[in-house]
């Protein structure tokens, strides 16, 4: 059962676990656990790429940049604006493919439910949600589940996109993508929510495939993925970096709890 406001959405799910998806924040909440906020897939996914060390080499290659064009006597001023454009452009740049991978898998969501809706203006967005029809009716598949929120008492939550049955009771976990190609991060993504889905209905996810829906003028990509053990104990070990991270946190918090005590003591003898 769904029940919605402006800002948050609670699901109760099968499991007997209520999760609140707050939508400005894009968190995920189970108010029963002593730490209420639960970790996304996403967030966990992050864990394959060790974020920090990628910031950190970002900072370096544009700190290079920057030396190099202040030794070819390019005015330091100069050197700024063109930093901070270049970061804006890259941004701006990152944040239109979101939006329109976001806007596509919410028109499949509304064709597969029935919904009223306009058709797409944007001719990208609009080539990519035919892509889907045109997988969709080829495989005769019939929804059973969209956008659901799934959550495991590993400690994380997730939105899979399509639950689909085909013609012989099979149930297909479908991953929608409009990037250029199927990533590493996807696979193990995929194994996730096949690993939640399970645990939360007690139904068997029979076939995983990602549809690969190009924003160019190739046709989609339909690449099922074969279960693998590893794959799943991947994911999970990235999980277990995050319960690391936190936990690493918890105990400096209270080291220098600790020291911060001692040396106040210290300061009254």
């Amino acid at each position: 059962m769904t029940i919605k406001n402006l800002d948050k959405t609670t699901h109760k799910l099968e499991n007997g676990h209520t999760i609140i998806f707050d939508h400005k924040q894009h968190k995920y909440i189970n108010e029963k656990l002593k730490d209420p906020i639960v970790i996304g897939m996403s967030s966990v996914l992050k864990y394959l790429h060790a974020e920090k060390l990628e910031e950190w080499k970002r900072s370096e290659l544009v700190g290079a940049i920057k030396e190099e064009m202040i030794y070819q006597k390019i005015p330091l001023e100069k050197v700024e604006d063109i930093i901070i454009n270049a970061k804006t452009n890259n941004k701006r740049k990152g944040d239109k493919v979101m939006s329109v991978g976001s806007t596509v898998h919410k028109y499949c969501e509304m064709w597969l439910k029935n919904q009223k809706f306009t058709e797409p203006e944007n001719k990208v967005v609009k080539e990519c949600f035919e892509k889907f029809k045109k997988f969709w009716l080829s495989n005769k598949l019939e929804l059973v589940e969209s956008e659901k929120i799934l959550y495991s008492v590993q400690g994380f939550c997730g939105t899979l996109d399509i639950i689909g049955k085909d013609k012989e009771g099979n149930l297909w976990l479908i991953d929608i993508k409009t990037s250029t190609a199927v990533y590493h991060n996807y696979i193990l993504q995929i194994h996730g929510y096949k690993y939640a889905y399970e645990e939360q209905t007690g139904k068997k996810i029979k076939k995983m495939y990602i549809i690969r829906l190009p924003k160019n003028d190739e046709d989609f990509e339909k690449r099922q993925i074969s279960f693998k053990k590893e794959h799943e104990q991947a994911f999970l070990g990235l999980l277990n970096c995050h319960k690391s991270v936190k936990l690493f946190n918890e105990q400096c918090k209270n080291y220098n709890n600790k020291l911060k005590t001692r040396r106040k003591n210290a300061t009254k003898k």
